[in-house]
């Protein structure tokens, strides 16, 4: 606990410094309430002077502890910050997030560093303060996370340093206090030389932050008087008996060339190759009235893409039954090739984040990319849907269209993704399912071909997600039904794909004729919308 009888006006005094002006102005409680080591707000507003940071850019906050950088980023520059971090809760930081008044600009996710799950090139810049050091001191790192950087992008980090390169032996005037962990404080130069053996970056900057040794100790020293228990006596000291000898800070910022290839370039971005029909063909057999929405999006991009039943017809059904505006927050959980995300996006206005599995976050970025999102946006994550690395509360819905009863089936799922979802918000899940529970019945001949497959036993009947929803004791169910005439439209869907699909997939999972045999008897698609309590 900080010492009451310390005046943080002090405090606020002893912290301010002529390099970070911005840094000044944030409340001196707050920094120091959530500290984790050196100034992390002195840190990033040098290193982002050396970077040209513009309002809109996708940023990666890499090991942002207490998300004070990613605040500071947000408001600062206007850009949209991902608040990423292996140790801190997301959900401390999202508190933390929406305290700030940056919660539209600022997305806390829980991130390995050296198991990234974002789309190659989705980030216009990434800034690391304070954090590289313990990830990033191996030859392999750094072309690693340039992937996720656009061609012509920036990393910047600023990191404890050395003025000369110690090659794993502390010195003498330092040993008393050397900790092992130590050992990952380098030159700017051997940084410099580290990223530059890339071949993927060109290194702008790479220097010692002017008055960094002091302005550190300054900062131990006051936060010592201020709260000794968050203050390190060992640092404090070991700072002053060095007295600028060895230590500092080493800030470094590098650019990903324009010129490079980019990833996927010349590829097509569809899953399959696009079918082949004369002009007209597609849409009018497709568009149904019930669909207006899906039927202002070719046809022929949906086939090439599919893997299921029609996903924007079932989107359009699932979402008629929801409450979404423009703005919201929203999980499309196994999202697939993307085109619900894209849908909603352009639609509803909302913010997505399309997660899925097994579908790399490159190629669904560049489907976006190619698609648009109107007033919506789209960010691409490679996400287990039994590991969800959000805030509690951070989404107003979650929406998932023909992949929810892959992972959902059993009763103590639904809170794992619940917690994810502010009270009041949905979820909601359309799928293939049946009229009657087969558990309890003997499968029809007609159906056998499917039951041979383990996923067939995924399809359940609207009342069998009401009741299993319902029992989880975290949703109230609002919605539980099957589509009319679901049987008709998904046998539509599956005739059309294999009249003009790419046969690599129609050969497998467009397989028609269980559904012609079953004529609606118990096959169909069902559809399930709660809201959090």
């Amino acid at each position: 606990m900080s010492d009451s009888s310390f005046d943080l006006t002090k405090f606020q005094d002893l912290i301010a410094v002529d390099g970070a002006p911005r840094a000044a102005t944030y409340p001196a409680d707050w920094v120091l309430e959530n500290q984790m080591g050196p100034n992390a707000l002195w840190l990033v507003e040098e290193l982002t002077a050396a970077m040209d940071l513009r309002p809109g850019m996708r940023v990666l906050d890499l090991g942002c502890g207490r998300a004070l950088t990613s605040v500071f980023l947000a408001r600062e520059y206007d850009v949209h910050v991902t608040a990423a971090d292996l140790w801190i809760d997301p959900s401390e930081n999202w508190e933390r997030i929406r305290a700030a008044g940056v919660e539209d600009s600022v997305v806390p996710l829980r991130v390995d560093a050296h198991d990234l799950k974002f789309a190659e090139e989705y980030f216009d810049a990434v800034v690391c303060v304070d954090a590289y050091e313990y990830f990033g001191t191996d030859h392999w790192f750094a072309r690693s996370l340039l992937r996720f950087v656009r061609p012509g992008g920036q990393i910047g980090v600023v990191t404890p340093g050395t003025t000369q390169e110690l090659d794993g032996r502390a010195p003498e005037h330092l040993a008393p206090w050397w900790d092992w962990e130590y050992n990952g404080w380098h030159t700017p130069q051997w940084w410099r030389r580290l990223w530059e053996s890339s071949g993927r970056v060109d290194v702008d900057r790479a220097d010692l932050l002017p008055d960094g040794a002091a302005n550190w100790l300054a900062w131990e020293e006051a936060v010592l008087a201020a709260d000794p228990e968050r203050g390190s006596a060992g640092v404090a000291a070991m700072l002053r008996a060095d007295a600028g000898r060895t230590l500092g800070f080493a800030r470094v910022v590098a650019r990903r060339p324009e010129t490079e290839a980019t990833g996927g370039g010349g590829e097509r971005t569809s899953l399959w190759k696009s079918p082949v029909a004369e002009p007209g063909v597609l849409a009018e057999r497709l568009t149904l009235p019930q669909y207006p929405r899906s039927a202002a999006y070719d046809p022929a991009w949906v086939m090439a893409n599919v893997m299921g039943p029609h996903p924007l017809w079932l989107m359009e059904w699932l979402t008629g039954a929801m409450r979404l505006e423009p703005g919201m927050r929203i999980l499309d959980l196994g999202c697939g090739s993307a085109l619900t995300s894209v849908f909603l996006a352009r639609e509803f206005g909302v913010h997505v984040t399309a997660a899925d599995l097994w579908i790399a976050p490159g190629d669904n970025w560049r489907r976006v990319r190619e698609a648009g999102t109107g007033a919506g946006t789209v960010t691409p994550l490679s996400v287990e849907a039994h590991a969800l690395p959000f805030a509690d509360g951070y989404f107003d819905a979650v929406v998932s269209v023909d992949a929810y009863h892959y992972f959902g089936t059993d009763v103590r799922y639904l809170p794992t993704l619940a917690r994810c979802v502010r009270p009041g918000g949905q979820i909601a899940m359309a799928a293939p399912g049946t009229r009657v529970d087969l558990d309890a019945e003997p499968v029809p001949e007609h159906l056998s071909p499917w039951a041979a497959d383990a996923d067939f036993w995924t399809f359940r009947t609207a009342q069998w997600w009401r009741r299993t929803w319902e029992r989880s004791g975290v949703v109230t169910v609002e919605t539980a039904d099957a589509l009319e005439d679901g049987w008709r439209e998904w046998l539509l869907w599956n005739r059309t794909c294999a009249e003009f699909a790419d046969p690599a997939w129609t050969s497998g999972p467009a397989q028609e004729d269980p559904i012609v045999a079953d004529t609606g008897r118990l096959l169909t698609l069902t559809r399930v919308v709660a809201s959090r309590d």
